[in-house]
């Protein structure tokens, strides 16, 4: 997101707003993570891809990784709008969605604080004895309107400026919040993955990862404690309502998970430019199943299509823009292959998936590692990586 770059910390005041009347947020404390919205129009900002073009000498620019959204109620429970600050000398490094500024254009962004607490973010290259200054602003000057451009021209300069809030997991406003969408059995339950490692502080909230895939099943195991950066998960909650079901975000932690069947996506934007290939990812029936209900159960599948954002994403062979299937942001779900069924049933309990095993394995079905865990309910060895394995109830070396 190669301008992302220089997104983030400003906000101000148009001609019309006195800064008084508007919540300035804290400001750059400390290294930590913040969300950044423009004071003139406060509309935040949303990191919504890892790819992005800007050329400051010829004055090209193209900025649709960065969104800008208006409503705090929005903001608290998405992911793209979680940005880390640290300090790196006398400048910034801002890191958001497994992508970073200094990652992305090895150097660092100025970023000015100005006297009302907001602040203006630039970039200057010189080139020919010819310096030229660029600030990042939200362009578009309907303060109304609940979306921003992002872009480094603007009607007025105030437009240029940003407040930066801290997030603090009792803020009224500025917290980060779990909105489940599917429920189920009196709770509610939502896939997640971030790049931020975190813990459930709220009541009543459990937080899940797949093990095993046996059958028809899969394995739910409990993560108790910290949640590893990077991690899918699926996550339970007691309420429909972010502010019930708040997570601490983490500097850091040394918790682990291994064996983690699911796999998670950062990104649903479809109007990005030809060179994004992560920009959004499309939904594959044969390899793909997401969290739903069906047959009341709680299952991972891949025959319900409501549970998927249907978006129009570029068409480079056509040239148009199409509808697509596609994974929504900030979430997780089962790879799968030929032998995993249309519906797999999730479950906490391990003799559904022993259940099922034993009889495979007595009917002399079923591939499996030499340890004995179920690797595929099927004979077909295709695909497989090179090793030993246990099939049809004799040993087998794959090649």
């Amino acid at each position: 997101m190669r301008r992302f770059c220089i997104f983030a910390l400003y906000a101000i005041a148009a001609l019309s707003v006195k800064a008084q009347d508007i919540d300035m947020g804290t400001g750059f404390v400390d290294n930590g993570y913040y969300r950044v919205r423009n004071f003139a129009t406060q509309r935040y900002v949303y990191v919504t891809d890892n790819k992005d073009y800007y050329d400051i000498t010829r004055d090209k620019e193209d900025f649709q990784a960065l969104q800008l959204w208006k409503d705090a109620e929005k903001a608290v429970s998405d992911p793209a709008t979680v940005i880390y600050i640290m300090t790196v000398g006398s400048k910034y490094d801002l890191m958001a969605q497994g992508t970073g500024v200094h990652s992305l254009t090895n150097y660092y962004p100025d970023v000015t604080k100005q006297r009302d607490g907001t602040y203006e973010v630039s970039a200057t290259k010189t080139a020919a004895g010819t310096s030229v200054t660029k600030y990042l602003y939200d362009s578009r000057s309907s303060s109304t309107a609940q979306q921003g451009i992002m872009g480094t021209t603007g009607k007025d300069e105030t437009y240029r400026r940003w407040i930066v809030d801290k997030i603090e997991t009792n803020h009224a406003v500025n917290y980060v919040g779990i909105k489940p969408t599917v429920e189920f059995n009196g709770a509610y339950y939502q896939p997640f993955y971030a790049d931020f490692p975190f813990r459930a502080v709220s009541p009543e909230m459990h937080i899940y990862y797949v093990t095993t895939v046996g059958g028809r099943f899969a394995l739910l195991q409990e993560i108790e404690g910290d949640i590893p950066a990077r991690t899918p998960v699926i996550i339970e909650c007691a309420s429909t309502e972010p502010s019930d079901n708040r997570i601490e975000l983490l500097l850091s932690t040394s918790a682990k998970v291994s064996g983690n069947k699911l796999k998670g996506v950062y990104f649903c934007n479809g109007s990005r430019p030809r060179e994004s290939t992560n920009a959004y990812t499309k939904f594959d029936a044969a390899t793909m199943r997401v969290l739903t209900v069906a047959d009341g159960k709680l299952v991972l599948s891949n025959q319900d299509e409501s549970r998927l954002n249907n978006i129009k994403v570029n068409d480079y062979t056509t040239y148009t823009q199409v509808d697509a299937l596609c994974l929504y942001a900030n979430t997780s779900y089962l790879p799968a292959d030929a032998n995993t069924p249309d519906v797999v049933e999730l479950t906490s309990d391990p003799t559904s998936i022993n259940s099922i095993a034993a009889k495979e394995k007595a009917s002399g079905e079923g591939i499996y590692s030499v340890s004995g865990t179920l690797l595929r309910p099927s004979n077909d060895t295709a695909g497989l990586p090179a090793g030993l394995y246990i099939v049809g109830g004799k040993k087998v070396v794959v090649k």
